[in-house]
């Protein structure tokens, strides 16, 4: 089996100040200076929200990826008339040729964070990535994030004791890892 077709999970990397704009839904776009895969288009994109909480947090899903020059994705996203429009000009520089943006929908925050922390206690591979990183399912990380996902969603699948629950996924996959 080809290592792209084998299951995984994508990590994406972001500044905590614009995770929480995108967990409280005042940012629909993530801009990036390099496009995302298509494959991945419509699955889960797992936030790591980078300086802060140093964290899994959540994740979104991407509808589309919006490409040209810094005005175009200016006009294309609406933040030609948005206040912070002049954060995406000083990121991407103002003539930049190659701006993408990240249309996401499926915002969902976690009621518990996973911190960087708790994933180096189960993976030696749980370094954060710049931009993008895949977890493969052979990972021990791979099923702590999804059980963690299932857990901790805030779409109304909430567990009753979270430190319980947070504590036994962790512990699980320890244990898992040491066979």
């Amino acid at each position: 089996m080809e290592k792209n077709e084998r299951k995984r999970i994508a990590i994406i990397s972001i500044m905590t100040y614009y995770a929480k704009q995108i967990f409280d839904e005042t940012k629909l776009y993530e801009f990036r200076k390099s496009p995302l895969k298509k494959e991945l288009l419509d699955k889960k994109i797992y936030v790591y929200s980078a300086k802060e909480d140093k964290a899994i947090i959540g994740y979104f899903k991407v509808s589309d990826i919006l490409n040209g020059n810094t005005s175009k994705i200016l006009e294309l996203t609406g933040y030609d008339k948005r206040k912070d429009g002049t954060e995406i000009v000083d990121y991407f520089g103002k003539n930049n040729p190659n701006c993408f943006a990240l249309h996401l929908y499926d915002v969902t925050e976690f009621e518990e964070y996973l911190t960087l922390k708790d994933m180096r206690k189960v993976s030696n591979n749980a370094d954060m990535p710049q931009y993008i990183k895949f977890i493969y399912e052979n990972d021990p990380l791979y099923d702590v994030i999804t059980k963690w996902d299932e857990a901790f969603s805030l779409d109304g699948n909430l567990c009753e004791n979270p430190t319980k629950t947070k504590q036994l996924i962790l512990q699980n996959a320890m244990m898992k890892g040491r066979k």
